[in-house]
């Protein structure tokens, strides 16, 4: 079993719904999340919010990406709490970084960093992913990302 199914199984099994607001990983989250069968009793639903323009209009507040940038622990954590308000999930996942080459549309963008926040009960867990991923396709990037994001979920969820 991967991570992503016993998250899954572990949310199901604590009745705790889930949402996602994705950029880097383009809902490559979600599409994990709902490979185990039964996953729609906890799936809320997903935001995959590309542009900066699409995660100002879902909600991410202008100021926090004019201020921090939008490759930030400070967006991720508003991606998060944007996508738990409009879903109103238990638990909220924001993420938000660069695959392959730097983004000429953000010059705060670094190749292999990314920012994802968990926002669970109330806490915000804010994490940073920096690798060295020359070499690697944005597909294999994506996925090392997704799977640190489900890795650091397993380990917050076996706390409560």
């Amino acid at each position: 079993m991967n991570c992503a199914e016993t998250v899954t199984k572990i949310l199901m099994e604590k009745n705790l719904t889930i949402t996602f607001m994705e950029s880097c990983t383009s809902g490559l989250l979600a599409s994990m999340f709902t490979d185990t069968s039964g996953a729609s009793a906890v799936f809320k639903g997903s935001l995959v919010t590309y542009s900066n323009e699409m995660k100002i209009a879902a909600g991410v507040p202008s100021e926090v990406i004019e201020k921090f940038g939008v490759y930030s622990s400070e967006c991720a954590r508003a991606m998060a709490e944007t996508a738990k308000k409009i879903y109103g999930a238990d638990i909220s996942i924001g993420i938000t970084g660069t695959t392959g080459n730097v983004d000429p549309a953000n010059s705060d963008s670094v190749q292999g960093r990314a920012f994802y926040c968990i926002v669970q009960n109330g806490k915000n867990h804010d994490f940073i992913i920096e690798e060295n991923v020359i070499g690697l396709s944005r597909k294999e990037i994506k996925q090392l990302y997704a799977d640190r994001v489900y890795g650091e979920l397993e380990k917050i969820l076996g706390q409560i």
